[in-house]
């Protein structure tokens, strides 16, 4: 629904944002489910706008900056006129290329971020990995298709499985090996020459890949995860080959407050990549319409029905 509020005002380490573009992810439909008529909630988790307010220990940005970031879940998000954000979690945006294209970015982008330097060690740096592996499962996705472009990046050889159909986008987005999640994944990956991987990245559904994960990582090899599961996972099975289970959740830093600049540092890196070309935008479909409630439930439903492959982005007209 939409509602008129009064404009917030930034408190300390805010900035207030005039929202240009927001893209839209799975966990605002997830969270969809939490709202209730008592508690209601402004969704929406990626954002590009321009600042036209500071907090009084702001520091960052002058007024009229453009900035772009993933927020938090701890606070109205983006499906907003103006919003308020934490300069620590935000970087400004990229310059030469369009703007519903930086904006479809900031929450896959860190997820992939966090989930190769905080929870791999690898070093975010232009080919410092080139002799390890890494299968990413559903790497079609909309984290999965920044993780391998980010993980080719740093120089590490990127397996990912997904539908034939969208082999050519994993290629396209920094796959060297594509796999068909249909079929035998061990197999498919030793007739590629790989019996092993250097550690596994499950994007989709963590109980069900587990198994397979632990039988094709090395020794001493990783399993990083990011979807809960109801289904129990024998943890213990992992002792024999001395791996380590990893979770990753774009929003602890911002929930917690837990080294907050890095996921600034981070957007930073970001915005230099999409400037320079290193990076290419996940966006496939643009929306140029009013940020208002009719045009996000346009937008969830098409994420719904997984009829897009890549970001959705709604941009307000000029």
């Amino acid at each position: 629904m939409d509602e008129e509020t009064s404009r917030p005002s930034p408190q300390a380490h805010d900035v207030l944002v005039k929202i240009e573009a927001i893209s839209i992810n799975p966990i605002d439909i997830k969270r969809i489910h939490r709202i209730t008529a008592t508690d209601p909630r402004v969704l929406g988790y990626d954002a590009l706008g321009e600042v036209v307010a500071t907090g009084s220990r702001a520091n960052q940005y002058q007024i009229g900056d453009v900035i772009f970031y993933a927020g938090t879940t701890s606070r109205d998000g983006c499906y907003a006129d103006y919003q308020l954000v934490d300069e620590r979690l935000t970087a400004l945006a990229p310059t030469r290329i369009p703007v519903a294209q930086a904006a479809a970015m900031p929450l896959t982008w860190l997820t992939a971020y966090e989930i190769l330097v905080d929870k791999l060690g690898v070093q975010p740096t232009r080919g410092a990995h080139k002799n390890d592996t890494l299968l990413v499962i559903n790497g079609a996705g909309g984290a999965g298709s920044v993780l391998t472009q980010l993980a080719r990046w740093m120089g590490l050889t990127v397996i990912a499985t997904a539908s034939p159909n969208n082999f050519d986008w994993l290629r396209e987005h920094g796959t060297a090996v594509c796999i068909d999640y249909h079929g035998d994944i061990q197999a498919q990956l030793k007739q590629a020459g790989y019996p092993t991987v250097d550690a596994v990245v499950n994007l989709f559904d963590t109980a069900r890949y587990f198994d397979i994960a632990r039988a094709i990582v090395r020794p001493f090899g990783h399993l990083v995860n990011v979807a809960l599961t109801p289904e129990p996972i024998d943890i213990m099975s992992l002792q024999a080959k001395s791996l380590s289970f990893d979770w990753e959740l774009m929003f602890t830093k911002s929930n917690l407050g837990y080294e907050m600049a890095t996921q600034g540092a981070a957007l930073a890196l970001l915005s230099r990549l999409l400037d320079n070309g290193d990076i290419t935008s996940t966006l496939t479909k643009r929306i140029v319409a009013p940020i208002n409630a009719r045009t996000i439930t346009q937008a969830h439903d098409c994420l719904s029905a997984n009829s897009v492959v890549g970001k959705i982005v709604i941009e307000s007209p000029k």
